[in-house]
């Protein structure tokens, strides 16, 4: 995906250009998606970079961040906007509709996110977990090898369990060498204001399995 990038200040620019490149985006002028400081009306697809909220979000606009983030927290969003570019009805949009809800009516939600060392093995897993999900739950693709589970009226300990049935259904699948997962679980907190305070506790409960 292409992405341009439209910045005043050439420090963020070159900071949010390396990003975006980590996270997998091509630098582009003639990108459909624009990352910029100021507002555009030229139909093209915009994040907007504001250390506030503007009273009206302007129409186009599809994320608007705060470049005050640290980088491991842009890189998150970044992904997350990837996702929801290529999935406009997938995992980003769920997990905000979800976390709202969580907020909301203080319902619980959980996600585990899981990364394997190679794009065939993250394949294999998301056909197998399918079967062993709810209704409710969702899983999708966050990059080729990294997959999120959102789980909808879940605590934390319900995460845990059903990452250890996952955990069973991994070994009985028909390895062709020994592999590996990275996993990392998180659960919606009083303290959470939005779906990036998720993604740093994710990050940080990171464990190797």
């Amino acid at each position: 995906m292409k992405v341009k990038i439209d910045l005043k200040d050439d420090v963020l620019r070159g900071r949010l250009k390396r990003i975006v490149q980590e996270v997998g985006f091509l630098i582009n002028e003639s990108a459909d998606l624009v990352v910029t400081d100021r507002p555009r009306n030229d139909g093209k697809q915009t994040i907007l970079i504001s250390k506030s909220l503007p009273e009206e979000i302007p129409e186009g606009v599809l994320d608007v961040i705060d470049p005050r983030l640290p980088d491991f927290l842009l890189r998150n969003r970044f992904r997350m906007i990837k996702t929801y570019l290529k999935f406009p009805r997938g995992i980003l949009s769920y997990l905000e509709e979800e976390f709202a809800k969580a907020k909301r009516y203080d319902f619980p939600l959980s996600v585990i996110y899981l990364f394997f060392e190679s794009e065939k093995t993250a394949e294999r897993v998301y056909e197998s977990i399918q079967e062993i999900l709810r209704s409710s739950d969702k899983i999708d693709f966050v990059r080729k090898n990294e997959l999120m589970i959102i789980l909808p009226a879940t605590a934390k300990e319900g995460a845990q369990r059903l990452l250890k049935r996952l955990r069973r259904k991994f070994l009985r699948l028909d390895w062709t060498k020994q592999t590996f997962f990275e996993y990392g679980i998180a659960q919606v907190e009083d303290w959470m204001e939005s779906v990036e305070d998720l993604f740093a506790s994710l990050e940080s409960s990171m464990r190797r399995l």
